[in-house]
């Protein structure tokens, strides 16, 4: 889940001009923008100051790359397609498909879960530290926490109804709503839905409070009636964050071993708020996912999802960033380290970051499920959202018959959903009607 807080709010997570300012000075300097300037601008302002922090975000808005800028990262749809390899899109038998579908989506609902406790606050060292002072590191299943322990070394959820012993079905998450309107999208308007049914269905089953940072900038957008092309870009910063990347999984379930329609089928979603690396973070994922059902080890599914993606974008080129460290035999931590390093100063909740630490979670997971799902959380980054991403595409490369036992039981097949008009609703269900998408897909 993207939440923003008090805090993320005084920083500038927002659509007012202070946080415009904040938010697109950060996003051009990450786009190779020269705003040193500008930030000098931006320090000797106040809040108070609206029309010259407007002055500030349009400026940065319109700011060149450098002229040495190595990525070419379009967002236009057809200039996306142009930039991927050919593909001739097989349709491999999947063995196990019903068990398969079923283990992505219990392992996305327990993924969320274990990184729920560590969501907003905690960091990669801190949830170290806690976890190692209990003897729980590295992490292996719900976090555990013991009655009068400190809650500061939590995140802002606490423990009630997501840590070890406290679990009787799985409470309600952005992650896990995304991917049940997801379902409700393709059952209702069919793999040639458009951006316009995706924003009817947010504005008629979300609160707006019920979406974060860019969709949350999104969906002001379409109630202030910008027009839909524009939203995912006008006042929003956030476009390249991990929003469109949480909703990806439900297009690699129901194009299982079709990685190229995965990824395609998520374009119509990923425009209402994302623009370049953010759409390719949805594309990857869906990929990504859609490689599990049918790649023989987690290096094979790392390697397909790759041709799913523009190849000379940042984000294309931190996953090869990661598999080089994974094949020269680096260890998890110094990966990590490495990543951090790459990305100093992004934002927790960032596509790119996000996604790294995803594919060294797949990596050096090699494929067991509570491994992979650990080490999506240790990393500290957006922890309840690339816990969801792991523990579907575990659960889709074991199938639900392996998952842990000790991990599925709490959950009791019932996932407490905040779509309008879902409520509690059975997770095998949901399963069952990806299921009959995926076999007429």
């Amino acid at each position: 889940m993207e939440y923003i807080s008090d805090e993320e709010k005084n920083a500038g997570l927002t659509q007012e001009p202070w946080g415009l300012a904040h938010g697109e000075i950060e996003q051009a300097a990450q786009t190779g923008r020269a705003v040193t300037a500008l930030r000098d601008r931006l320090a000797a302002l106040t809040p108070a100051d609206g029309a010259a922090l407007l002055e500030v975000y349009e400026e940065a808005l319109a700011l060149p790359p450098a002229a040495d800028w190595p990525y070419t990262e379009p967002s236009d749809p057809d200039e996306i397609r142009l930039a991927l390899p050919a593909d001739d899109d097989p349709q491999p038998a999947v063995p196990d498909l019903a068990d398969r579908v079923h283990g992505a989506w219990t392992g996305r609902v327990i993924g969320n879960t274990i990184g729920k406790p560590f969501e907003i606050g905690p960091t990669r060292e801190t949830i170290r530290g806690y976890l190692g002072s209990i003897g729980a590191y590295p992490l292996r299943g719900y976090v555990p926490f013991a009655e009068g322990a400190d809650r500061s070394v939590l995140g802002r959820w606490g423990f009630e109804g997501i840590t070890e012993g406290r679990i009787s079905g799985a409470v309600r998450d952005d992650d896990i709503d995304f991917t049940v309107l997801g379902l409700h999208i393709l059952e209702t308007y069919g793999p040639t839905y458009t951006t316009r049914d995706v924003a009817r269905e947010w504005l008629s089953r979300f609160p707006v409070y019920q979406v974060f940072t860019a969709e949350r900038n999104a969906y002001q957008n379409l109630v202030r009636e910008v027009p839909l092309a524009e939203a995912g870009s006008h006042h929003n910063p956030f476009r390249e964050w991990i929003g469109a990347l949480i909703r990806a999984d439900i297009f690699g379930m129901v194009h299982p071993g079709r990685p190229r329609r995965a990824a395609l089928l998520t374009l119509p979603d990923a425009l209402l708020s994302h623009r370049a690396n953010g759409i390719y973070g949805q594309m990857w994922a869906a990929a990504l996912l859609a490689t599990a059902f049918t790649a023989e080890t987690p290096e094979d599914c790392v390697a397909q999802s790759l041709r799913h993606i523009p190849a000379g974008s940042r984000l294309a080129a931190e996953i090869r960033a990661v598999a080089a460290d994974h094949a020269a035999g680096t260890d998890w931590e110094q990966a990590i380290d490495r990543i951090t390093a790459r990305h100093t100063g992004m934002n927790w909740v960032h596509t790119i970051n996000n996604a790294g630490a995803l594919t060294a979670a797949i990596l050096w997971g090699a494929g067991d499920f509570a491994t992979t799902v650990g080490l999506a959380v240790q990393a500290g980054l957006d922890t309840d959202s690339i816990g969801a991403s792991a523990g579907a595409w575990a659960g889709a490369f074991t199938g639900f018959d392996r998952l842990p036992g000790d991990l599925v039981r709490p959950i009791e097949d019932t996932y407490r959903s905040g779509v309008f008009g879902v409520g509690d609703t059975r997770i095998s269900n949901l399963a069952d009607r990806t299921l009959a998408i995926a076999r007429n897909a």
